[in-house]
């Protein structure tokens, strides 16, 4: 049983309230309401590695939505750079339409036409479309965003409130260009007055601990030989970064919820990518991890230290955004309030050689990632075919009473209600919600052209590079 408080009671019935949820055990909370919708990104997750940690008792609060709701694997868009991925969700578009096509803009991804001379950050400034939370705004809806990528400097809105993460480019704080949350960085948060409270509720890497970093990471003791191969000393604090940016995408969305008083929820974790590009192979048997280590060069004596110390990192990642989900959802899921877990890609095996080189013991990217939905009309245990990144956000405007634009490229996700729930309902439609139709579109497919198929069907890769 859950209370909670409701805007218009006095003193006497708040205490009452209060006093009812101590004598039962039960922690009050000054949420007024459940949301109607609550987002939560995951990155890197995909069905065949979730499905068999949540029948080991891994992941419980994502098998539950899983027996509650429906689940499949969720087509993303080539290349699946986080970025692009990230945004097309939140505004059912491409990159080609949305602007945003990789951390920095003078990489690869980035189309020759738009691609930069200098390095520069890709910011929110890049995205010419508006997002979910910018067209909910306009209709009166309150939203908490946090942690998602391309928010950063946050945005205004009228109603509602966000914590964007900022990318370093590199900064000796970070080991991934994935943004995170600095004590003393600028325009993390909008309204800026909650920038006292959100300070507070930021973790960084050097406030974690070895015992914090224990269930994760046996961390080698310092001098062990295992330091002298590549990458393992950077990853040990990569990990620390990566616990860190979790506490905080967590303390900020609890700790923001009676300032938002949303009615749509967007929470961003990147553990399981972060891992994936790291720790994939040591959670394989110790004759993979040798094999490995043989193609790589490398002494294949380590091997078996390297999975005591390093085998449950990729499945305790899991564990603990399994953890985090469970509590923001005791926090603001009601009985009516749809809830949506999405992943931008999945990960798989690579055979050898890896395509990137500082990414030794690392997986590769799949297609598809997940979708678990659950919620009002959703049948159980159901499994969904044909879902994509792109229908993210016209689900939800659909789910909202909204009108869907026609220039998105995603649609409302075909059979996730049960059909009596959608008797004699048709998805409202509007040319746009820009000042003109975004109709062009020169690169729908990508870039740069994709040469390997990496879906989950193809999870055993043959490890050629996907660009060549």
């Amino acid at each position: 049983m859950k209370i909670g408080c409701i805007r218009w009671v006095d003193t006497f019935s708040v205490g009452l309230l209060l006093s009812v949820g101590l004598l039962l055990g039960v922690a009050a909370t000054a949420q007024a309401k459940p949301a109607k919708v609550v987002l939560i990104g995951i990155d890197g997750v995909s069905l065949n590695v979730l499905e068999p940690l949540a029948k080991q008792g891994d992941t419980p609060n994502l098998q539950k939505l899983m027996q509650e709701g429906a689940r499949g694997h969720l087509d993303s868009y080539w290349p699946t750079r986080t970025p692009q991925v990230w945004t097309s969700a939140v505004t059912g578009k491409l990159p080609c339409q949305h602007g945003v096509w990789d951390h920095l803009a003078n990489t690869w991804p980035n189309p020759p036409e738009v691609r930069t001379a200098e390095k520069r950050r890709v910011t929110v400034r890049d995205r010419k479309s508006q997002a979910l939370w910018n067209l909910l705004d306009k209709k009166g809806l309150r939203s908490l965003v946090v942690g998602w990528m391309v928010t950063w400097p946050a945005e205004k809105l009228e109603h509602g409130v966000i914590a964007a993460p900022v990318e370093l480019m590199g900064d000796k704080r970070q080991t991934t260009i994935k943004g995170s949350f600095y004590r003393d960085a600028e325009n993390l948060v909008e309204p800026a007055s909650l920038w006292p409270r959100a300070e507070k509720l930021i973790v960084e890497p050097h406030d974690i601990t070895a015992l914090d970093m224990k269930p994760f990471v046996d961390i080698p003791p310092e001098g062990s030989p295992l330091y002298s191969l590549p990458m393992i000393e950077k990853y040990m604090y990569t990990y620390k970064w990566s616990l860190a940016r979790a506490r905080s995408v967590e303390k900020l969305t609890l700790g923001l919820l009676d300032d938002a008083k949303p009615d749509v929820v967007f929470s961003y974790f990147q553990c399981p990518d972060t891992m994936g590009h790291r720790f994939w192979i040591f959670k394989e048997s110790q004759q993979y991890i040798e094999q490995r280590l043989k193609e790589l060069n490398l002494p294949t004596k380590y091997a078996a230290e390297l999975k005591k110390h390093f085998g449950e990192s990729f499945a305790a990642c899991y564990r603990d955004v399994d953890e985090r989900v469970g509590r923001i959802l005791e926090a603001t899921r009601g009985p009516d309030t749809l809830v949506l877990v999405v992943s931008d890609h999945g990960f798989g095996h690579c055979e050898r050689p890896h395509p990137f080189k500082d990414e030794p013991y690392g997986g590769v990217h799949l297609d598809e990632g997940v979708i678990l939905a659950a919620g009002p009309g959703i049948a159980g245990n159901k499994m969904l075919e044909g879902a994509s990144i792109l229908d993210i956000t016209p689900t939800i405007l659909d789910f909202l009473g909204e009108p869907v634009a026609a220039d998105m490229r995603g649609k409302v996700i075909e059979g996730l209600w049960e059909p009596a729930t959608r008797e004699g309902k048709k998805t409202a439609t509007v040319p746009t919600y820009e000042s003109s139709p975004q109709l062009e579109c020169t690169r729908p497919d990508g870039f740069p052209p994709r040469k390997v198929p990496m879906r989950h069907s193809a999870d055993q890769m043959d490890g050629r590079n996907p660009f060549e």
